[in-house]
């Protein structure tokens, strides 16, 4: 059997990261003996043609693509593009959003044949081994599909309980070169579900309310094997709250430390499982960030969001992140149910107050009320009014929805109030390096490597234009031109990925009479 997993594209908003949920299902199938390709359309140019040519290339006989709601639009059509290649070819697709909108994803794209519901990994195994026998998939728990124009939704599967019976993730099927030259931080996760009901997020239902944990040793192996053997310099821990249980962070810190493992790293937080003994251990065992979710600065909005925290306790946590070093980033957002020009304003004042008084970052954010939350399930109920259904707008960048005392011209105008003033603060990062300031001039030089190496991805630069003979200048001066940048610039930033072992020139054709460069 040969199974194609696909790495849904979306935009280049937030820094695109290596995907951590299809080298799990990869690395199943492959302790299985399946045959696995990952098809990673997120920093490459998609195209239908480059997709047919993939199909054509492996001829799987099973493809599967995972998504979030932002991007579900973009992987219906790439299943639809698989269907039309082969009518016969099983078309798979799993991830948060059609975990909650099965039924309605069947409806609309007949092209789709089976949703996995929920977590994917035993599911995706047993659905593959049951196609590949013909067996019947009524007996697959955790999918939907249609039997004679009817839909069918089996039995949910059990969550995972030992995730320590997971196999590290696949990464050796991803095009990890590319997102290294992105200095993109590579995921990982030390536990699953989520214990506390924020009413905008769909964790708990998608993971659980009750927390599993791995075995910290098995998380610094996995993260000795990202930072020595797959080059990344930072690793993101993406558990909804790392910080919730505090022997477990310990255990983690003590590993790192006894291994001496210098590697940065970055993690989600509460603002109520803050403590300075904590953010101490985890400063000295190599923590850089801790992102805070505080959503509001209103106790109102706070309280109706369910968060079960205070300003007040936001602002002690960010303290004692930072007097232990650690740089933080508070996540907002505007729109929540009651909200008001008085609460965004006390929100935004939040925001920019431990911002100035800390040097604490801080985003802003537009509510998405995204199925499988009881914001979107009960929208009505918390006064909240959903504008459309174009799920490629739900994005978090723009108004989807709007409450009773906020419309969404009015959220719009707060965040580009709020994108104004992040632009003046750009502006004076870029001043500041200009005139010698060596850590906002590595935050500016990351950012022009990140924006050029986006362009060569997304235009497919290196593949188009790297027959230049092996000559570096040549191929600078060929991607200058088809980028419109200055050549030292293009020189700069090619030597740069060349030095990081990102690029490589290699002997073309039978006799190795050419060469071209191509992504490590």
């Amino acid at each position: 059997m040969r199974v194609l997993l696909i790495n849904t594209p979306y935009p280049f908003a937030e820094l695109p990261l290596p995907p951590l949920g299809l080298p799990y299902l990869a690395a199943v199938l492959e302790r299985e003996g399946i045959d696995v390709h990952i098809l990673d359309l997120l920093v490459a140019q998609h195209s239908s043609e480059r997709l047919k040519r993939r199909l054509k290339e492996y001829q799987p006989q099973a493809v599967g693509i995972s998504c979030s709601s932002m991007n579900y639009p973009t992987a219906s059509r790439i299943l639809k593009t698989c269907k039309s290649f082969d009518s016969g070819l099983p078309t798979l697709i799993g991830g948060p959003h059609v975990s909650f909108t099965a039924s309605q994803v069947l409806q609309e794209a007949p092209w789709i044949d089976v949703v996995v519901r929920g977590e994917g990994e035993e599911t995706l195994v047993d659905l593959v081994n049951t196609l590949a026998a013909g067996g019947d998939l009524g007996q697959v728990p955790g999918i939907a599909f249609r039997r004679d124009g009817e839909l069918v939704l089996t039995q949910p599967r059990p969550l995972i309980e030992e995730l320590d019976r997971l196999p590290l993730p696949a990464r050796h099927l991803l095009p990890l070169s590319k997102y290294r030259a992105l200095r993109s931080h590579c995921s990982v996760v030390t536990s699953r579900g989520c214990s506390f009901g924020c009413i905008f997020c769909s964790a708990p239902q998608m993971f659980g309310r009750r927390v599993r944990f791995r075995n910290p040793k098995l998380v610094v192996d996995e993260m000795e094997i990202i930072h020595r053997d797959l080059g990344f310099e930072e690793i993101n821990i993406v558990d909804d709250t790392f910080t919730l249980n505090a022997q477990h962070v310990q255990n983690i810190c003590d590993e790192l430390m006894a291994r001496k493992l210098n590697v940065k790293w970055s993690v989600y937080s509460r603002v109520d499982t803050a403590s300075r003994h904590l953010f101490t251990v985890m400063k000295e065992a190599g923590c850089t960030w801790v992102c805070f979710g505080i959503e509001s600065g209103s106790q109102e909005i706070l309280n109706n969001i369910k968060k079960r925290i205070t300003p007040s306790q936001a602002e002690a946590a960010v303290v004692m992140a930072k007097e232990a070093g650690i740089n933080v980033l508070n996540s907002f957002i505007i729109g929540l149910p009651g909200e008001s020009q008085e609460t965004a304003r006390q929100t935004v004042d939040l925001g920019a107050r431990l911002f100035a008084r800390y040097d604490a970052s801080y985003g802003l954010h537009i509510l998405a009320p995204l199925p499988g939350t009881e914001v979107y399930e009960e929208a009505s109920h918390y006064g909240i009014k959903i504008l459309t259904k174009d799920w490629a707008k739900f994005d978090a960048n723009r108004a989807v929805a709007e409450t009773a005392n906020l419309s969404a011209g009015e959220m719009k105008e707060i965040v580009d109030h709020y994108e104004r003033e992040a632009a003046k603060a750009w502006q004076k990062m870029q001043s500041e390096a200009k005139a010698g300031d060596p850590l906002q001039k590595e935050r500016i030089d990351k950012s022009v490597t990140q924006g050029f190496v986006w362009k060569l991805l997304k235009g497919d630069i290196i593949e188009r234009v790297g027959h230049s003979g092996g000559h570096l200048k040549e191929l600078a001066r060929r991607v200058s031109h088809r980028l419109d940048i200055p050549l030292p610039l293009a020189e700069q930033e090619l030597s740069g990925q060349v030095r990081d072992g990102n690029l490589t020139c290699v002997a073309e054709g039978a006799g190795g009479e050419s060469s071209a460069w191509q992504w490590t």
